[in-house]
């Protein structure tokens, strides 16, 4: 784990804290600080280069409220396949998947073998490295609308703001990161 990470994981459960609060927490969890712990001048750097992440008020560093996520949805739609949708409500910690076919496609459902879903905790540090309110609110094809493609959406939910963004057959830099994430997490496919 990265140590904005541990800072990220330490502040979700604490809430706001002061400086040397949370250098004191960094260098309990992360034990290849022990020898030579981290300083609050180093977490302090660490804050300051995240500022998109961090806010400081009052002597304490919090989450951002545009970045702290509460809910996240999103759905991959195949014109003449299946689709599917994961809905992840970070608050009471879990997540529902859902697949569903058109009318006319009469294909059997997906048999997915039996599998461990991944961690919350994990997927939740996967959506603050993908940093996914920075994605474009639409991705399109240039070469127009191609019929048979994949419609995509995802909706992220924080405590100061929601973040849309969707595409037809064009998608950000790190989607197929994206998928993966949701893969690990739901232990069924995403594409």
């Amino acid at each position: 784990m990265k140590v904005y990470e541990t800072i990220i994981s330490i502040l979700e459960k604490k809430g706001p804290l002061p400086l040397p609060v949370i250098c004191m927490e960094v260098n309990k969890i992360l034990k290849i600080h022990q020898e030579n712990p981290l300083k609050p001048s180093q977490i302090q750097s660490i804050v300051t280069r995240k500022k998109d992440l961090f806010t400081v008020k009052g002597g304490k560093i919090s989450i951002h409220p545009d970045k702290y996520p509460f809910s996240l949805i999103a759905t991959m739609e195949e014109y003449s396949g299946a689709s599917n949708q994961v809905r992840v409500n970070f608050i009471k910690k879990r997540f529902i998947f859902l697949e569903w076919r058109n009318k006319d496609n009469i294909q059997p459902f997906a048999d997915y073998p039996a599998k461990f879903h991944g961690s919350l905790e994990d997927f939740k540090r996967d959506i603050y490295s993908m940093k996914i309110w920075e994605w474009e609110p639409a991705y399109r094809n240039v070469e127009g609308i191609v019929l048979g493609g994949k419609f995509w959406s995802v909706k992220l939910s924080t405590k100061g703001r929601v973040y849309e963004s969707e595409g037809t057959d064009c998608f950000p830099l790190n989607w197929a990161r994206f998928c993966k994430a949701v893969e690990k997490l739901t232990g069924t496919p995403f594409r």
